[in-house]
């Protein structure tokens, strides 16, 4: 069923006066009120982009779930003071205590957010009645009592450099700034229409490190500006990507950190404990395994002194002290300045990562504690029995731990560079979902916000976002990422019966099959797509004109996948048409060639065959043992992670991660060849499971190594674990 609408009794969308679309403001709401022992109380609360909320010194929640342009979801969060210790200190029946909601309205365009006006929408009940609210307020004529203040979080840097091309803006945090206490008046905002949340509450339990790895020396230069790091989101911006521009930049601390030089002095590995980093010196700590959250950092400091913090998944050069900030090409980094005395330190956005170097100067500094709060989906009990091998088992939870840090609220590729809903990853991602949680609520989630907005502005009429809620103003689509809503929507409808979901997708459903009809030849086959034709991460993707056979196996199921959803016969017969035209005319006697060129009236084949090829001919059916036995053997024994690509089938280039193996671990699954996959697995993935304990986007670490669609694993491990 659809998410349901949701009504405030009072509260109204609020923010600053004559700033809703200020890129990057962030603001401290705040309201007093006194908690009563015995009685219930729960804040309703959404917002655009992003908030977090405190009762009294504790996190209690971040959020909202994301919805698709014109929606935003309403979380409901539990308060219990009492339960948290507070009425134990003398307090009696009676408690007053904060709540405090920080909102960041970043107004830019990503791949982690919808680009819509900045509000925060927010209402306290006490045993159903409204104790607390946000409304127009104008702190200059009354008191506020009942209703949420705000102040401008000015100890946060608002005029930085955006995080990544993807994401929003990097974080950097500055307490000694002698800047006025501006409160803002609040008037009543633009808003969406406001749903249910849908999905389940996010982890927010935390995780200490395990060790300190390593300490040396920091010295900071002034780098000439041919060193400087200059990417498409630090040189904006343009019409088409919205950030600052360089001069307007109250801070970048890419550039700081190109300069910070460091010097290994202390290579011994140590337990985690309170420690001192003097200034001028680093400390490296070692969390284990990777993990999602926001960093909370506690530190005394004698003196005003500059904390940075670099983090990153892997290690980089095999040196302890290699934590690359820029690994992924992101400012993987925050920068704090603060005063002497302690100082409780907390990043408003997650990060991802194993590793984080904390490097200090002006002052020496006292590291307390360090923790990351995890942003995750809640812990899952499921594990693999004990007939499977330990490194089956690490893998397994490697997966798990993939998918808990990537579906929060809908399914992300990755925690780190992106965080944003990919089609076809979710493909994978959504049967992870139900396999380990028994559950489809984020799927419904995430294929219910492509299905809110009446249109997507920037693209193709039909068209459907290649990863969505986020806005693409550069127009970049992925033709093939579409037909895989298709796919998944299929499943969804074996999985959950939601036949609500699957008629109210329809519209867009026909409205894309209408899009492609105008690129199907005289063969009935997709020729000459449009944007960014994808295959996967390998030479296959250099082979997608002008007709592309893989995207062409995976057009003849979204034919009959539409056909089957919908009861429409013809679509059925499309699809089987077309898989046999496009399985007889890529076949060259040995293997499945991966595209043909226009040549005048005809098709020439171009002669390239790779082993992602194969894979897309044999999981969509164009294939199988008794048409193609040899070629049938060929791939099951001889491709695969064992295969020495100079001496076995040079000709043939290899497949990648995503989603070349991944098509042929499932494909091995659905022809029962489960011995074959338990080889495959530990080949692939044992070595990722040991050095991150997550599952990566590519087969070598030169990407991120923890993203949604490796969680399938943990499909196939959980089937044969019967």
């Amino acid at each position: 069923m659809l998410s349901k609408h949701v009504k405030f009794v009072e509260a109204v969308p609020v923010w600053a006066e004559g700033r809703t679309r200020e890129m990057n403001l962030s603001l401290v709401f705040s309201l007093r009120t006194e908690f009563c022992r015995g009685k219930k109380y729960e804040l309703a609360i959404t917002a655009s982009t992003a908030y977090m909320a405190f009762c009294g010194n504790k996190m209690i929640a971040a959020g909202p779930a994301r919805a698709g342009h014109g929606f935003n979801r309403v979380d409901r969060l539990k308060l219990d003071p009492f339960g948290a210790g507070q009425g134990a200190d003398g307090c009696g029946e009676k408690v007053s205590e904060e709540i405090k909601v920080i909102v960041a309205g970043y107004n830019v365009n990503t791949f982690q957010y919808v680009d819509m006006p900045s509000f925060l929408c927010a209402e306290l009940t006490e045993d159903g009645k409204v104790t607390g609210r946000t409304a127009p307020f104008d702190p200059s004529k009354n008191d506020g009592s009942g209703v949420f203040t705000a102040r401008v979080y000015n100890e946060t840097i608002q005029k930085i450099q955006r995080y990544s091309f993807q994401r929003a803006f990097a974080e950097a945090y500055d307490y000694t700034r002698a800047l006025p206490d501006e409160k803002p008046v609040l008037t009543q905002a633009e808003a969406g229409t406001f749903l249910e949340r849908g999905v389940r509450d996010a982890d927010f339990s935390e995780v200490m490190p395990e060790w300190i790895t390593c300490k040396g020396a920091a010295h900071m230069r002034k780098i000439a500006e041919e060193e400087r790091i200059h990417t498409r989101y630090i040189d904006g911006p343009s019409d088409t990507f919205k950030c600052f521009s360089i001069d307007e930049l109250e801070v970048n601390t890419m550039w700081e950190a190109q300069g910070i030089d460091t010097t290994l002095s202390e290579p011994g590995k140590q337990p985690f404990g309170p420690t001192f980093v003097p200034a001028g010196s680093f400390a490296v700590i070692d969390m284990g395994s990777e993990y999602t959250g926001m960093i909370g950092i506690d530190v005394e400091a004698q003196a005003q002194a500059t904390m940075y913090v670099f983090e990153s998944e892997i290690l980089t050069g095999d040196r302890p002290d290699g934590v690359d900030f820029h690994r992924l090409g992101d400012s993987d980094l925050i920068k704090w300045t603060f005063g002497p005395g302690k100082h409780s330190l907390l990043t408003f956005e997650p990060y991802s990562f194993r590793y984080a170097k904390i490097i200090v100067f002006g002052a020496d500094v006292k590291l307390c504690g360090f923790k990351l709060v995890r942003y995750s989906y809640r812990e899952i009990t499921k594990k693999l029995s004990a007939k499977f091998s330990p490194e089956l088992r690490k893998i397994y939870d490697a997966a798990v731990e993939t998918f808990r840090q990537n579906a929060v609220d809908i399914y992300m590729d990755c925690p780190s560079r992106e965080r944003a809903g990919w089609l076809c990853d979710s493909y994978f991602t959504s049967r992870t979902e139900r396999c380990l949680t028994g559950e489809s609520l984020i799927e419904r989630n995430f294929l219910e916000n492509f299905l809110l907005p009446e249109k997507f502005e920037f693209l193709p009429e039909g068209m459907l976002p290649m990863c969505y809620p986020s806005d693409h103003y550069d127009g970049v689509f992925i033709p093939s990422w579409a037909m895989w809503y298709v796919l998944e929507l299929r499943e969804y409808a074996d999985r959950t019966g939601d036949r609500e979901l699957i008629d109210f997708a329809k519209p867009k459903i026909y409205a894309l099959l209408k899009y492609f009809d105008r690129f199907v030849n005289e063969f009935g086959l997709l020729e000459k797509l449009e944007s960014w034709v994808f295959v996967e991460w390998s030479k296959a993707n250099s082979l997608v004109q002008d007709v592309n056979f893989p995207n062409n196996f995976l057009y003849s199921r979204v034919l009959t996948a539409a056909g089957e959803l919908y009861g429409d016969n013809e679509l059925i017969e499309r699809g089987e048409k077309l898989l046999k035209t496009a399985s007889a005319m890529s076949f060259t006697g040995k293997f499945f060639c991966d595209n043909a060129y226009r040549r005048g009236d005809k098709l020439v084949l171009s002669g390239e065959c790779t082993e992602c090829c194969q894979y897309y001919a044999f999981y969509f059916g164009a294939a199988d043992e008794k048409t193609h036995p040899e070629l049938f053997n060929t791939v099951v024994n001889d491709f695969g992670p064992g295969r020495d690509v100079s001496k076995v089938f040079p000709e043939i280039a290899p497949a990648n991660a995503f989603i070349g193996n991944y098509l042929r671990l499932d494909w091995l699954m659905n022809v029962g060849l489960k011995e074959k996959v338990k080889e495959n697995v530990l080949g692939f993935f044992y070595g990722m499971a040991k050095k991150t304990g997550t599952l990566w986007e590519l087969m070598d670490p030169v990407a991120s190594c923890n993203h949604g669609f490796a969680s399938h694993v943990a499909v196939w491990l959980s089937a044969m674990d019967v």
